[in-house]
């Protein structure tokens, strides 16, 4: 997939990369989702998750915001910089929640907040309606790419049509000029 544009995945299954350094909470998290039906994927650092991204092109990012180096803010800014991710839905799983690391979260990007530790019953409702919110996107594209092709056929047939006219002018046109023709040479003819 490196280098196509971002798009849903083949199938309907919603991608998903994990983003976290803690390695048994980021494998967890991702044995659940994969349970759950969901392509996951999954990185321990951010140097390491942007990389994934750049290959795997998914549909959501849960990141850490807290991690070592390239932390969940900076990592979400790249992401929010590739040409093909520019639609992922970033998910920032995080213990942080004081307003203070909510304004970074909204600045770096994040599309949605969870704060540790998440019940499942609410990570599950989110993965869920991501999933809707990227199936009703890739039917909107089809219809919108559907709308610029009978546009296009439109426009087509209005120029036929408006040759047409041109063409039925153009005849009308001759057969007057016949008929005052015929109209004079009758006129001439008569005693």
């Amino acid at each position: 997939m490196k280098g196509e544009d971002h798009t849903h995945q083949a199938g309907g299954r919603l991608s998903v990369l994990i983003v976290d350094d803690n390695r048994d909470l980021a494998d967890s998290l991702g044995t659940l989702m994969r349970i759950w039906g969901y392509d996951v994927c999954v990185a321990y650092d951010g140097v390491e998750g942007l990389r994934k991204a750049q290959e795997q092109r998914p549909d959501c990012m849960f990141l850490d915001v807290g991690m070592p180096g390239m932390d969940g803010y900076a990592l979400a800014q790249h992401v929010r910089g590739v040409p093909g991710l520019e639609k992922a839905k970033l998910v920032a799983h995080t213990a942080y929640s004081g307003e203070e690391h909510v304004r970074r979260m909204d600045e770096a990007g994040f599309d949605y907040r969870l704060t540790k530790p998440v019940p499942l019953d609410q990570l599950e409702g989110l993965l869920r309606m991501l999933d809707q919110v990227m199936k009703l996107a890739e039917q909107t594209e089809e219809l919108a790419r559907r709308n610029v092709a009978l546009a296009g056929d439109t426009r087509e047939l209005l120029d036929e049509v408006k040759q047409d006219v041109k063409d039925l002018r153009e005849d009308v046109k001759e057969i007057k000029e016949e008929l005052r023709e015929i109209k004079e040479k009758v006129e001439r003819d008569e005693p």
